[in-house]
């Protein structure tokens, strides 16, 4: 993939908030609209008013519903539901931008699948590996000029 496409996807990404109405919310959670209601005049969550005063949920807004959902089916209060949840959306946006900052492309190592994630500021000539197998992913730090398979 050439470098100025995955700028270009990047800010797109990165920019582009999908949203859902608060039935295809209510669909994909469980949670009643008019508990999602509640839940937003409480604060816990937020929506934007499309047209026609229709809510608009994002895509993490729908990640946080779940986690919500999650907390609450293990017995924490709504309030405490809606802390948790917020800590990992808070976590969830600080792996995006990491990942979004240091995605340099996908190859194949060893015939596994691997995110390149550049060079070390402190070591131009080799470049950072994630490389996802079966049951794990593993780092590995290879010499810049080792050519491996590019996936577009």
């Amino acid at each position: 993939m050439d470098k100025e496409f995955q700028r270009k996807l990047a800010k797109i990404l990165e920019k582009t908030d999908w949203h859902l109405g608060i039935g295809d919310v209510e669909n994909a959670t469980g949670i009643s609209q008019t508990k999602l209601r509640y839940w937003e005049r409480k604060g816990y969550i937020k929506s934007a008013q499309g047209k026609g005063q229709n809510r608009k949920f994002t895509y993490g807004t729908l990640m946080k519903v779940y986690q919500m959902k999650m907390y609450l089916d293990q017995g924490y209060t709504l309030a405490v539901a809606a802390e948790k949840a917020e800590s990992k959306s808070q976590i969830m946006r600080t792996l995006k931008r990491a990942i979004f900052d240091r995605y340099e492309g996908m190859e194949t190592i060893d015939g596994n699948p691997a995110i390149n994630l550049g060079s070390l500021t402190d070591d131009p000539k080799h470049v950072l590996y994630a490389i996802v197998k079966k049951d794990d992913t593993e780092l590995k730090l290879l010499p810049k000029e080792t050519n491996h398979e590019d996936v577009d």
